[in-house]
């Protein structure tokens, strides 16, 4: 039984080896940032303003929480009733807030959830995630996806398989059946294989924690910096974007609480469009503002040509950068008319 155990502990460390140097590289796959580079902003360590701050804080739901945040404070969004918002006026001050402004007038309703998760799906917003991807702030949709489920298997094949062998040498001890190259000692076989079982868990726990984040050292440092150098600066969007909601306006704190916690059912998964990256995973960060199952960052692989694999609610969506999932512009993944898009939590 010590060579069955032997042959244990030596699959387990060669896997979570693997899965070690996987999980460094796909983290490092496509960004200009290595970790011998200083971090500054030479080497495009730093946030641009609000938007960057929010999507690396709470990703694309941040965002749209930031900018319906600022809008509320200037007056030119209104609540008109329990999870019901108007817009004051027609025109933006800028590509985000126009696409909530266009959002809004192709939506049927006024309701806050479906605002906000058109928002998150719109062209400024997912272009935000990529120019922060392409500094080597975060890493794109998809590139972990094999990784995570790499780590979560390894963790529960690594328990299932050390209880099997462990029982296994029990019961040739009990049955007095010593079997070539074994032990006499159940004890013996279990010491030999701890080790493996103890280090393929740990390290499998560990990817699994660390692939669960987009944002990379570089990205960390940076929104440390900008916070730390803009804490007093004013504004619910950017209050918002660097705190989270506790910051907006007491009238419509409540509201984007409430549409935060609003589950999205996942779409089925469609036809990879231009940007040929299907399937591509929800990014949701650690810092809050995201309800589960709502549509995320979609992303676009490093060497595409343009255009997201997941994006788009009509209006601003439609123009520049090349939507391939855009609704009611042609779009190869269908979604509908005016606001209506495929991209849901995890889908493509």
């Amino acid at each position: 039984m010590t060579v069955v155990a032997m042959v244990y502990t030596v699959v387990v460390a060669l896997a979570a080896t693997e899965l070690i140097r996987g999980v460094a590289a796909a983290r490092r796959t496509g960004s200009p940032y290595r970790g011998r580079q200083p971090l500054d902003a030479e080497h495009g360590v730093y946030v641009g303003g609000t938007l960057e701050a929010a999507f690396l804080a709470g990703g694309p739901a941040r965002v749209a929480d930031a900018l319906l945040a600022g809008l509320h404070e200037d007056g030119r969004l209104v609540v008109v009733g329990p999870g019901v918002v108007g817009i004051t006026g027609p025109a933006g001050g800028n590509a985000a807030e126009q696409a909530v402004i266009d959002a809004h007038a192709a939506a049927p309703s006024g309701a806050l959830h479906g605002l906000r998760i058109a928002v998150m799906r719109s062209l400024p917003v997912q272009e935000t995630g990529e120019a922060l991807a392409r500094r080597g702030l975060l890493v794109r949709p998809g590139r972990q996806r094999k990784w995570r489920a790499w780590a979560g298997t390894q963790v529960a094949l690594t328990l299932v398989g050390f209880v099997v062998c462990a029982g296994a040498a029990l019961l040739l001890s009990a049955g007095d059946i010593e079997l070539p190259g074994g032990s006499q000692s159940p004890l013996v076989d279990i010491l030999v294989m701890l080790p493996g079982a103890a280090f393929g868990v740990v390290s499998g726990a560990v990817c699994l924690a660390v692939t669960s984040k987009q944002i990379t050292v570089a990205g960390r440092y940076a929104l440390r910096q900008y916070v730390a150098a803009t804490r007093h600066q004013p504004g619910a969007a950017h209050q918002v974007a660097t705190r989270g909601l506790s910051r907006a306006h007491p009238d419509i704190r409540s509201h984007l609480i409430a549409a935060a916690r609003v589950r999205v059912p996942p779409t089925a998964a469609d036809e990879p469009g231009r940007a040929g990256h299907q399937n591509a995973a929800a990014w949701n960060s650690g810092g809050g503002g995201g309800g589960g199952g709502t549509p995320a960052w979609c992303g676009i692989d490093a060497g595409d040509d343009g255009g997201f694999a997941c994006s788009g609610s009509g209006g601003p969506s439609c123009s520049g950068g090349g939507s391939s999932c855009g609704g009611g512009c042609g779009s190869s993944c269908g979604g509908g008319g005016g606001g209506g898009s495929s991209c849901g939590g995890g889908s493509s």
